[in-house]
């Protein structure tokens, strides 16, 4: 065996804090992230709800989101995430023109949030 000194190449993963622009209607406490490109910004949700025969139901969750680090998809502007899903719900006729109107109801509140994030987009270039 020799005992001359050796050098030997070791990858290590360093951890250290990171400070980031955080938009000031971002509410996601980024819990979870390790790399850079994990954090992404997310406003508060808004959704609709509507009362079924087994409780309250909500869809059509939307919130102001943005990505800026992606490795895929960078967002460099605020964009509107929208859940769409594919959930069927049994109503009486009376449920779905009281879902219907929550729905139209909902649709004004999608609006709002679209202009809001159109300001906010106008706000970053």
């Amino acid at each position: 065996m020799s005992t001359e000194p050796r050098t030997v190449h070791v990858n290590v993963l360093v951890t250290k804090s990171l400070a980031v622009d955080e938009p000031a209607w971002c509410v996601d406490p980024h819990q979870g992230a390790q790399f850079l490109p994990d954090i992404a910004h997310n406003g508060a949700e808004v959704c609709a709800r509507v009362e079924g025969r087994h409780g309250t139901v909500t869809y059509l969750g939307a919130w102001i989101t943005q990505a800026p680090y992606a490795e895929l998809a960078p967002e460099p502007l605020p964009m509107v995430a929208v859940e769409v899903s594919s959930n069927a719900v049994v109503m009486a006729p009376d449920a779905v023109r009281s879902f219907t109107a929550l729905t139209r109801a909902h649709l004004d509140v999608l609006d709002r949030l679209a202009d809001e994030c159109e300001r906010l987009r106008g706000e970053a270039e």
